[in-house]
């Protein structure tokens, strides 16, 4: 840290000691390093030792990135590493809020938050009963007759599938609205909204929903941000108590905010107004899954009371790739001005200064290509290829490919394995689970008698054991039953076990680890099977994330304890498939907050939206085409759906509709047309994104065909084609 030598732009920020700060910062401005920097300043100079800087971010991973730049800056200058902040994602926030005041929301104390796939489950459950007792208002949703051929196979695509995801985004709409089920479905009834409209029958599964939820002692994610600003808006003496705790508050990633957790960070303020705003619209890229508006962090940018200092230097691209990524910039203005849309915001990257210690990357030639093949086959295999080639070249610097959506991602990987390439999946917990030896214990603990639980124990947790151990196991399972090896009359020895056995090499190896199953029996017929997990992590030595998972485990059988104190290791172990998925998302989680490393000897596959926050010396985008980052009209657009009417295509954009009919008297002439003007928006930011992640070689391309579906290139992707080619000629 002590070689940070601030750059124009970043400096301006440093300067910053009150009032309200708005920090547009282009890609790979540092703004993570500046903003820590900034605290670190706060803290020694301004901060009373009381009170706190609040620094809201959005991915468990920024928060750790953040505690540990803060760390180093203060202990720089002989703080506390710990001292005078808080690192906080929105929903830990809001959780923390709650906690203060349960009560006051008539929520128990001891909630628990819903896993995704239960909460999946259940709106599936109420959809299909939902859909089986309102046949007639259903099938008015159709653009088909109900005799048509066509109705049944539309009418099962959407109960199965499209009328669940319709319903789940609609439920986060109506919480980040703060809207309860109840007051939704009295302004419904009340209404002149037409008989059939869509929003109806997501108020009436949210209702259920909700009953669900409350009868179960759960909340939701969304019901965090909800309950908590309900929470500060009803009690002023409340907020202005945890405000207190405060005095600046930080927001990185404010293109990602919405009004619902703006309004919490106002309140928030209490009576001081020191609040600084980190973002980039041009990488607002999660509008499509989540209710975020890049407007709001526009509009912040534009009020008068607001100072902005933009950091528009990045020294993580090659000249070329910031000419290209600024390129797009321009041909945006220029391309959307008569439609009235701004998809990027007219804001440019310029590169590091001659002198600046961290320079820019100066590969030799033009290193930026574009390629457009015949069919999505060609593609994969060429972009495979090329990608393990390219790994295989400089053992020092990272290669990836970046892909629309994550079955693509798929695709090439098999390609890569069948070239003896390597890859790794960024943001995931990679492809090993980390429960394996904890469970294959358990497992063999639950019935210690079966041969195979004893065989599948020593190859999963004696992991590089010798072949001859595995061997003398076999030989002595043709003789003797698992009771008689480990607890024979005679007490485990040597002398038990034929000569010939004992005269082997391994013999020795394999004495001391039927020792160490022996005791792990004996303990499981002591401990308390929460306790027994610790006990046996800490045995086979687990390290890291697979440790945490380990004691996570612990406390889900202590959390299952005390709600059946009469349960023994084999009901708890029986319960392991329904609390997967709660341990596998504590496993991401805690992969997320480490943050994700390329590894330079294999290829880092990823989807555009996930790429974000990451670089890589090398990257390839493929399947720029038309159905993916639209442009006009006539492309396709998933979130339209054919077989529906005309006036609810888009459903969800229907629904939000008449929802702002509802709650604004504001009527939408033409809902879908803003929504298409929404996703052409946040596609294009999203190439955006996928230009800026690469340092030094950029590979663009697309395809023509996939199996039957004709396709064409993206508009964007010709535009960038043109001038990558001419690019390249010069």
């Amino acid at each position: 840290m002590m070689n940070f030598i601030p750059r124009p732009g970043q400096k301006e920020v440093l300067e910053y000691r009150n009032g309200k700060l708005a920090v547009p910062a282009v890609p790979g401005a540092g703004k993570t390093t500046v903003l820590a920097n900034l605290a670190a300043d706060l803290i020694f100079e301004e901060i009373p030792e009381d009170k706190k800087i609040l620094i809201v971010t959005y991915m468990n991973s920024a928060v750790a990135n953040f505690r540990k730049k803060i760390g180093d800056f203060l202990s720089e200058k002989g703080l506390p590493r710990s001292r005078g902040y808080s690192v906080k994602t929105l929903h830990s926030l809001a959780l923390g809020i709650i906690k203060e005041k349960p009560e006051a929301r008539l929520i128990n104390q001891d909630f628990e938050l819903i896993e995704n796939a239960l909460k999946y489950r259940w709106i599936r459950e109420l959809c299909s009963r939902w859909t089986a007792e309102n046949g007639e208002r259903m099938a008015n949703f159709f653009s088909f007759d109900k005799n048509s051929y066509r109705f049944d196979k539309s009418s099962e695509k959407w109960k199965e599938r499209d009328f669940p995801s319709f319903v789940i985004s609609m439920i986060s709409h109506f919480k980040m609205k703060l809207l309860s089920s109840d007051e939704l479905l009295n302004m419904i009834k009340y209404s002149n909204l037409k008989k059939n409209n869509i929003l109806a029958p997501a108020a009436e599964i949210y209702a259920e929903y909700e009953l669900r939820l409350s009868q179960s002692g759960l909340l939701d994610f969304d019901d965090l941000v909800q309950h908590s600003l309900k929470l500060l808006q009803e009690d002023s003496d409340f907020a202005e108590r945890i405000a207190s705790q405060y005095t600046y508050i930080f927001e990185d990633e404010a293109q990602d905010s919405n009004k619902a957790q703006e309004k919490m960070l106002y309140l928030l303020l209490g009576n001081n107004d020191n609040l600084v705003r980190v973002g980039d619209s041009n990488q607002a890229i999660t509008g499509t899954f989540t209710l975020s508006d890049p407007s709001i962090f526009r509009d912040y940018c534009s009020l008068e009371d607001v100072e902005v200092q933009t950091m528009s230097v990045s020294s993580r691209s090659s000249q070329d790739i910031i000419e290209l990524a600024n390129y797009l910039v321009k041909w945006n203005k220029k391309e959307f001005e008569e439609r009235e849309i701004e998809p990027l915001e007219e804001k440019y990257i310029k590169a590091a200064a001659e002198n600046d210690p961290f320079p820019n990357p100066k590969p030799s030639g033009y290193r930026i290509g574009v390629r457009s093949f015949g069919d999505w086959k060609a593609e994969k295999k060429f972009l495979a290829r090329q990608a393990v080639r390219k790994a295989a070249e400089d053992n020092e610097k990272t290669t990836a490919v970046l892909m629309p959506i994550g079955y693509q991602l798929e695709d090439i990987a098999s390609e890569i394995i069948k070239l003896g390439g390597d890859y790794q999946i960024a943001g995931s917990s990679s492809s090993q689970f980390f429960l394996t030896e904890i469970e294959v214990l358990l497992k063999f603990l639950t019935n210690p008698d079966s041969e195979e639980n004893l065989k599948l124990l020593f190859e999963e947790v004696f992991e590089n054991t010798d072949e001859e151990v595995y061997q003398i196991l076999d030989d002595v399972l043709t003789v003797q039953q698992n009771h008689e090896i480990l607890f024979p009359l005679e007490g485990l020895n040597r002398d038990h076990f034929e000569m010939k056995l004992r005269r082997k090499d391994d013999f020795e190896e394999f004495f001391r680890k039927l020792n160490k199953v022996q005791g792990w029996l004996e303990a499981s017929l002591e401990l308390p099977p929460d306790e027994l997990v610790l006990f046996l992590a800490e045995r086979i030595e687990l390290e890291g994330k697979k440790l945490a998972v380990a004691q996570n485990l612990a406390l889900e059988f202590g959390r299952l304890l005390k709600q059946n104190p009469a349960w023994k290791l084999d009901q708890l172990t029986a319960e392991l498939p329904a609390i997967r998925n709660r341990i596998k998302q504590f496993a991401e989680t805690l992969t997320e907050m480490e943050g994700f490393e390329a590894s330079p000897d294999r290829v880092s596959l990823s989807t555009l939206h996930k790429a974000k926050g990451m670089e890589w010396d090398t990257v390839f985008i493929g399947s720029i085409t038309s159905d993916q980052f639209q442009h006009s009209d006539e492309d396709y657009f998933m979130s339209e759906k054919y077989y529906l009417s005309e006036e609810i295509k888009n459903p969800k954009a229907a629904a939000r509709a008449e929802l702002e009919y509802l709650l604004n008297e504001k009527k939408e002439v033409d809902p879908d047309k803003r929504a298409r003007e929404e996703l052409i928006s946040e596609r294009l930011r999203l190439l955006y994104v996928g230009i800026t992640r690469a340092r030094e070689n950029l590979f663009l391309s697309t395809h023509k065909k996939r199996g039957n579906w004709e396709k064409e290139p993206a508009y964007v992707f010709t535009a960038l084609e043109e001038y990558i080619n001419e690019k390249s000629r010069e």
